[in-house]
């Protein structure tokens, strides 16, 4: 294996020196290639939507597709309004200006209800009539007040547009499902409007070719309704404008704006590190044109293979310039050193390079290991960043080793005066030598501490629960939260889960059994109340059976039923098509086949609503013979199973990096006791940072669950540098303490500036706005300086201890 790992060597050696000499050529070919990746870069598709997490072909996303075509939108945002006195003269008319202009001025909405066009289903003389609630407006206080008990009487009104105590009114707005595929929002399509016609109205050889709505058109939907509150909202009128359009809204928008200074911040701070390591212009220039250029080709793989950007990927860009560095470095420290000892350029650079080649093809492919384990996850923005952040590392490892030399050869370096760097050189010199008198001196201490942070750290992992909620990630400060936990409060419920019954035939929506099933699953459902969950609506076809039946049985309550026979159900809902509503056309399909029911609840954590649709299932299920079929979609129960799944697949991942770092480990180390025993400083600095999060109680949420496997493919980079040099230097003078003083003397130099430069980028996460960002960067770089210490302690030990062994 020496034999082997030497003929590398050389090879590298070998190779820095070939490209020292056809440096230009070597430049202009990478660049070429460079520029080719960059060229693609303005198709790349932006697409921060919750359905853009998942599979294309995932088979939730195919549901809730075809639910939009069916049914059109699916997303409702409510704006409660709260005043003194809601029914009174001049509220009314506040909300009615209101209402209309949300009408007019907001793009691809579907629909706005409200007190002001509420359905309002009576019967005079035998003849039905389905009006606005207030197309007759209450003249005198005697109006209002039939008017106030007429509102809070109608079980329909009830927790969707009025609180229970009347004290709170609502206008809740449904967005669009489709755009336009070449307009902008003046000639979007401001729903879904087949209804029950079999295509579009207009010109039939010209089909309207539509996209799904996207995130695009709801930060414009977002913006509009922002300011339309704002111009409307006083003292005596205010507002709380949630729901899940608007949170993810918001999250967007802080997500994208944190990256921003995060990406600067983070440059600055490499900036600063790698300018007291070199001191020259030329050790800062030359490693961000490496990560600049594999971030750039990064993206520009993105779009040839039509990977969107979505809000996992904004990462990237940091993520890669903090990791991509590592390798230049690894090789300019060197290279510096010998250049400074009186070498030229090209023995300098070839030396670097024979030094340092393997090691960091190694690390590289590792943290790509690591990254990869994400490509298992169902979530399809995980799986992409796992993919394309390796494409990055692997991609700065290539041109670290091609393009470097032939940089360093193009450029002139000037030798430096060293007293200035042999005092700074003295002060980190007794800063390594002290872990190396520490790690060979007291090994077998050192060691026996291991097992016990192990088993502490376990007890404190089992006491972790997988969690995952957006809007635990806003401070509590934030009007987006404040507004929410009111909304859930007053209403009950923001966010809707979608079931679809399909029965199969034509006009089997008519049939008594079908519609009783579903009015009492309405009913129990509404009756759930559990200590994490309740259920504050049910929308379905039969409230507007039982309106309709009521209002031709002289609006008699006691009519608001269901009729059991089939030719009135019929005849019902042709009389309520003919009275001029549309309400129909978002309930059910043309032919009668298929029925949408729409349950509200409130914003909780996804693993209680994903364990809480699958209840719902069962309920459906047990009630419904197994010839109807029966869908549960929604972006809500989608994102509820998704993400739980792919909480659980990531903890899976854990085991696969894992398994495959350490066949790495082995091949590198040359032994596969040496290799297995020198994964343990790259699993302790985990098991304890995830200990501490369960001693702090931190929820184990999708970004928390990133941590590790991000953490294991870097952390486990230094130990790599570690083990290779201490065989080298070992197989040359045979002797434990100079082989580890050897090591960190020389390659600890490195290591200790990589890892405060990946720490430092992680920690600057603990400026953004969003908690979610400031758990994963604290404790990510927690890790990272955790991982420095086992290195720079346990792993010296383990070699001193193995060592003595064999030499016994």
């Amino acid at each position: 294996m020496s034999k082997f790992k030497r003929k590398i060597e050389e090879y590298f050696e070998q190779l820095g020196h070939l490209l020292f000499r056809n440096r230009f050529k070597t430049l202009f070919l990478v660049f070429l290639f460079i520029g080719v990746l960059v060229y693609n870069i303005p198709d790349i598709i932006i697409d921060t939507s919750s359905e853009a997490m998942l599979h294309e072909d995932d088979p939730s996303r195919i549901e809730y597709n075809a639910f939009r075509d069916q049914f059109g939108g699916a997303n409702m945002i409510i704006v409660g309004v709260k005043a003194p006195n809601i029914f009174c003269n001049d509220f009314l008319k506040k909300l009615k200006a209101l209402h209309h202009e949300l009408e007019k001025e907001l793009p691809y909405v579907q629909e706005v209800n409200s007190l002001i066009n509420a359905r309002n289903t009576r019967g005079e003389n035998d003849v039905l009539y389905v009006d606005d609630l207030l197309k007759d407006w209450p003249e005198n206080d005697v109006d209002m007040a039939l008017l106030k008990k007429q509102v809070l009487n109608n079980p329909v009104y009830l927790n969707n547009i009025i609180s229970k105590d009347g004290n709170l009114t609502a206008i809740v707005i449904e967005t669009a499902a489709f755009v336009e595929e070449d307009t902008d929002s003046s000639q979007d399509l401001s729903g879904f409007e087949d209804g029950f016609e079999d295509d579009f109205s207009g010109d039939t050889n010209a089909p309207v070719k539509r996209r799904y709505f996207s995130q695009k058109q709801n930060m414009k939907l977002v913006d509009s309704l922002n300011r339309i509150v704002k111009r409307h909202e006083t003292k005596s009128f205010s507002m709380a404008v949630t729901g899940g359009p608007v949170v993810v809204d918001v999250f967007n928008r802080y997500t994208a704006s944190d990256m921003k200074l995060l990406f600067l911040m983070a440059t600055g701070i490499i900036i600063f590190f790698i300018t007291i390591l070199f001191q020259r212009i030329s050790g800062v220039v030359l490693p961000f044109i490496i990560v600049y250029s594999s971030m750039a080709s990064t993206l520009g793989l993105m779009a040839i293979f039509n990977a969107y950007i979505t809000l996992m990927s904004v990462v990237l860009p940091t993520f890669l310039v903090a990791v991509g560095i590592a390798d230049s470095v690894h090789i300019l420290s060197i290279f510096y050193r010998r250049f400074q000892q009186g070498s030229s350029k090209e023995d300098a650079i070839s030396y670097a390079m024979g030094h340092s080649g393997l090691a960091i093809v190694m690390t590289s492919i590792t943290t790509a290991a690591g990254l990869l384990s994400f490509s298992f996850s169902e979530l399809s923005a995980i799986g992409n960043l796992g993919i394309f952040a390796a494409a990055g590392v692997i991609l700065a490892l290539v041109y670290t080793i091609i393009m470097l030399p032939a940089l360093i050869a193009a450029i002139p370096i000037k030798f430096k005066e060293t007293v200035k760097d042999e005092k700074r050189s003295a002060i980190m010199d007794r800063f390594l030598l002290f872990f190396t008198n520490l790690s060979t001196t007291h090994p077998k201490k050192i060691l026996l501490i291991c097992p016990f942070l192990f088993v502490l750290s376990i007890f404190f992992i089992c006491r972790l629960e997988l969690t995952h909620s957006m809007m635990r990630y806003f401070p509590d400060s934030f009007a987006v939260k404040q507004d929410a936990l009111f909304i859930d409060k007053e209403l009950r419920g923001m966010l809707t889960i979608e079931v679809v019954v399909d029965t199969k035939k034509e006009n089997g929506i008519y049939e008594p059994l079908i519609l009783n099933s579903i009015d009492k699953i309405s009913k129990h459902l509404e009756s759930i109340k559990q200590s994490d969950i309740f259920v504050g609506k049910v929308f379905s076809i039969t409230d507007i059976l039982k309106e309709t039946n009521q209002a031709l049985h002289g609006n008699d309550s006691n009519h608001y039923t269901i009729p059991q026979d089939r030719e009135i159900i019929a005849q019902e809902f042709l009389l309520f098509e003919n009275s001029g509503s549309d309400d129909l056309e978002q309930i059910v399909d043309s032919k009668f086949s298929k029925t949408r029911i729409t349950i509200k609840i409130p914003w909780v954590d996804l693993v209680i609503i994903d364990r809480f649709v699958k209840e719902v299932r069962e309920i459906f299920r047990n009630e419904f013979p197994a010839k109807i079929d029966v869908t549960i979609t929604g972006l809500t129960p989608i994102m509820g199973r998704t993400i739980t799944e792919a909480m659980h697949s990531m903890t899976k991942s854990y085991i696969i990096a894992f398994i495959v770092i350490s066949i790495l480990m082995i091949i590198l180390v040359g032994n596969f006791k040496i290799g297995l025993l020198s994964m343990i400083p790259n699993l302790l600095p985990i098991f304890t940072v995830i200990g501490i999060m369960g001693i702090a109680k931190v929820p184990m949420d999708l970004t928390a669950l990133m941590i590790g496997s991000i953490a294991i493919g870097l952390v486990v980079d230094d130990t790599m540098h570690f083990m290779y040099n201490f065989r080298k230097y070992y197989n040359i003078n045979e002797n434990v303490y100079e082989a580890v003083k050897e090591t960190l003397l020389g390659t600890g130099r490195a290591l200790l500036l990589t890892s405060i430069i990946l720490s430092s980028n992680f920690f600057i996460l603990m400026v953004a706005t969003l908690r979610n960002s400031l758990i994963f960067g604290f404790y990510t770089g927690l890790v990272i300086i955790f991982a420095l210490l086992a290195d720079f302690l346990i792993a010296p030990a383990i070699m001193t201890v193995i060592t003595h062994q064999r030499e016994r």
